[in-house]
């Protein structure tokens, strides 16, 4: 309840968004030029990275065109090799950078010189691999997980077992050696997730098959450096809590060095203040562990303790008081940087980043009842069992109700690794299972009349929401001031949109906001009535990704 009266007043405040948005480009889309120009500029309201083969430049017919790309802070440019012997005719580049939180974006822009060709050959498109966005989530999965697990369990020992006694109960040996040896197992598995993570993220941010994962831009720091960052910090955070894990203080610094590691990337990364959304992470990670750690470390000991009434019970309800806080500190930091990351009720209500987050909220929400239900009805039976067979039974109800909320807890986990990888923003372009990109835009044109043409684009050219944006140029290339506002209708198969609403947003420039059911080929009809009997009519045709 707190947390969503917290989501209802600070959703109405406006904070910067994550995830690098194209906010100009010189020259402009669909210019028409007299020469070709040397560089062509893209501006971003963030810094991005180019990965390999990032920006390509083509000609009407479809042909490369020879280019240079470098990006530097908030710009990218794009330098035309042989720029003056570029003949007449409309250009397109195709461009892919990477957010300062990771994630890919693309687009196109198209432009002309001298005058826009009579038919442009749309740039070859490639999907976005799924198996490779599994794969990513998948590991962000086991990275979630066993670092939580690792640096928990090491929590586990010196705040929950106190070392090896608890006042005048010593903790069986048997029970110190089942958690070190769970914490090894996990740490193991820590290293290899953050160390396969590195070129998985290449790779994904190239938009390419797994087998990329084995070239070396995937591997490169120079691709992914953040990410090498991020796996030297846990790796060395894991490896030194592990080496100290009698020292229970100095282990407790080291997994709180190795919980950081993911907060070194991601969303958390680009949202502004940066510094503020990192320490909430962070402290949301330290949570998640006290409390994952807790219930396995339980699940690990009771069996071993259980016999031990007072023992056991003295275990729960210090990792019971425990859990209390750290669902408490789960909640203020996850409505924080939900806050900071998701900024409106629709970007929670119509994005798969808002829609896993409410998952995981409801998910949570399910563990702090059965967490709330163990404290005040199996903890009593646990401390009130007279008798061993009373003890036994009431010990393998805590073990039961214990490992459920593991699990949920898991599944949980799983539901985050795949959040992390999702655009905050509605409406934007998901590619696959987990991993997300802005789609391109779809460039058309068609002829209006003798004297006069239509340039179309379809912004991202996919199902679901789209923004149409028509530019009507006359011989010249000038934007045209219509004396009517121009029609236009879409239609695919036997889907008909009917007729759209357009509005001006420009010198002979005209947008709508539509929603496209399904990918294929979509067709536009556009007309212009030029006079009382003259109102050409043009067609252009969009490829939509299903």
């Amino acid at each position: 309840m707190l947390a969503a009266a917290a989501y209802a007043v600070l959703l109405g405040i406006s904070p910067a968004q994550a995830h690098a948005s194209l906010i100009g480009t010189d020259p402009e889309e669909g210019a028409v030029l007299e020469v070709a120009p040397q560089t062509i500029t893209f501006t971003f309201d963030e810094a991005v990275t180019l990965p390999p083969a990032g920006v390509t430049v083509y000609d009407a017919k479809g042909q490369e065109v020879t280019s240079e790309a470098t990006a530097s802070g908030t710009e990218m440019k794009v330098a035309l090799a042989e720029a003056s012997s570029l003949g007449d005719g409309t250009y397109v580049v195709a461009w892919r950078a990477v957010s300062a939180d990771g994630h890919p974006i693309s687009g196109s822009l198209t432009f002309a010189v001298g005058a826009p060709s009579l038919s442009v050959a749309p740039p070859p498109s490639t999907e976005p691999s799924r198996a490779t966005a599994v794969i990513h989530g998948v590991l962000q999965f086991f990275q979630y997980a066993a670092l939580l697990l690792v640096v928990g369990l090491v929590w586990f020992r010196g705040l929950i077992l106190g070392g090896h006694s608890i006042g005048e109960h010593r903790v069986p040996d048997r029970a110190i050696t089942r958690v070190q040896r769970v914490q090894i197992l996990a740490g193991m598995v820590a290293v290899v997730a953050l160390v396969a993570l590195a070129p998985a993220s290449g790779a994904l941010q190239s938009e390419s098959g797994p087998g990329a994962m084995l070239t070396f831009d995937a591997w490169s720091p120079a691709s992914v450096g953040k990410e090498w960052l991020s796996a030297l910090v846990g790796i060395v955070g894991v490896a030194a809590a592990l080496a100290l894990r009698e020292r229970p203080r100095l282990a407790a610094a080291a997994g709180l060095v190795a919980i950081c590691a993911p907060a070194l990337v991601g969303h958390s990364r680009a949202v502004v203040p940066a510094w503020l959304v990192t320490a909430t992470d962070i402290v949301h990670l330290v949570a998640g562990a006290l409390w994952l750690g807790g219930l396995v470390g339980l699940a690990l000991t009771l069996p071993l303790i259980t016999r031990r009434g007072s023992l056991a019970a003295e275990v729960v309800t210090r990792f019971s008081t425990l859990a209390a806080a750290s669902l408490a500190a789960l909640a203020v930091s996850g409505v924080l940087m939900g806050w900071r990351i998701l900024g409106s009720w629709t970007n929670l209500l119509n994005s798969t980043y808002g829609t896993l987050l409410m998952t995981k909220v409801a998910l949570v929400v399910a563990v702090a009842v059965m967490a709330a239900g163990n404290r005040l009805l199996v903890l009593p039976r646990v401390r009130q069992a007279a008798g061993h067979d009373d003890t036994v039974e009431a010990g393998s109800m805590l073990r039961r109700a214990v490992l459920m909320e593991a699990g949920v807890l898991v599944v949980v986990l799983g539901v985050t690794g795949f959040l992390v990888d999702q655009p905050p923003q509605a409406g934007a372009v998901s590619t696959g299972s987990g991993t997300a990109a802005v789609a391109q835009t779809n460039t058309q044109a068609a002829e209006l009349g003798d004297d006069h043409r239509v340039y179309a684009t379809l912004t991202p050219a996919g199902p679901g929401p789209n923004v149409l944006r028509l530019q009507i140029q006359d011989a010249a290339g000038e934007p045209v001031e219509a004396a009517a506002v121009p029609t236009a209708k879409l239609r695919s198969g036997d889907v008909d949109l009917g007729s759209l609403a357009l509005k001006s947003v420009g010198a002979g420039t005209w947008e709508t906001d539509v929603v496209l059911p399904k990918g294929g080929t979509w067709e536009a009809t556009v007309g212009l009535r030029l006079g009382e009997f003259e109102s050409p009519l043009g067609v252009l045709k969009f490829p939509v990704r299903q």
